[in-house]
């Protein structure tokens, strides 16, 4: 009988870049779900995917939905606890090789933005730049400040500026609350 034993013989970086996994057509939602499954794991942080709204309109009779319309969404992708301190935040791509375009923000989350910090909760933005395969923490007021004067886009300097860059790590695909903690509890 020969036994072959297959042993990990390639160290893995812990900087490996995101688009590992990005181009094999994971979207950077479900790297953030997968991450957030190793936080709660982990008990480190325990953070979830709000359900998109839906209204059923039909379903058989075993009570399966057969029909049914997205209702418009009042708040933000996720929602968590960290340290005690409440997370409420949206993840969103960009192609564009120039910025991020605020359009790719609805008003109602930019309100939402706004309601979370002013109860002192923590709110931000994953930006994911396919273009450079980087991603960045850009902190609600930031986020708010750039709304609110009437810029289209967040040229990809000011982001690589006054975001916190999220990199993966070594036992997990996306390390987002190491950026949550230079962003928030290291100033």
């Amino acid at each position: 009988m020969n036994l072959l034993i297959n042993y990990p013989t390639k160290k893995i970086s812990q900087n490996r870049k995101v688009n590992n996994l990005a181009n094999k057509g994971m979207a950077l939602e479900e790297m953030i779900n997968r991450s957030n499954e190793y936080y709660k794991e982990n008990d480190i942080a325990f953070i979830t995917k709000r359900p998109t709204p839906i209204k059923v309109l039909k379903t058989d009779g075993n009570y399966k939905i057969t029909d049914a319309v997205f209702l418009s969404a009042s708040t933000l992708d996720y929602v968590g606890v960290f340290q005690g301190h409440y997370l409420d935040f949206e993840a969103k791509e960009t192609s564009s090789k120039i910025g991020f375009p605020l359009s790719n923000l609805a008003q109602h989350q930019l309100e939402s933005i706004e309601l979370v910090i002013k109860h002192k909760g923590y709110s931000f933005v994953l930006v994911y730049l396919k273009a450079f395969e980087e991603i960045y923490l850009l902190d609600g007021n930031f986020i708010l400040k750039a709304a609110q004067s009437n810029q289209k886009m967040i040229p990809i300097q000011d982001i690589r500026t006054h975001g916190i860059q999220v990199k993966q790590g070594y036992s997990i695909l996306l390390d987002y609350i190491k950026a949550v903690r230079i962003a928030y509890f290291e100033k």
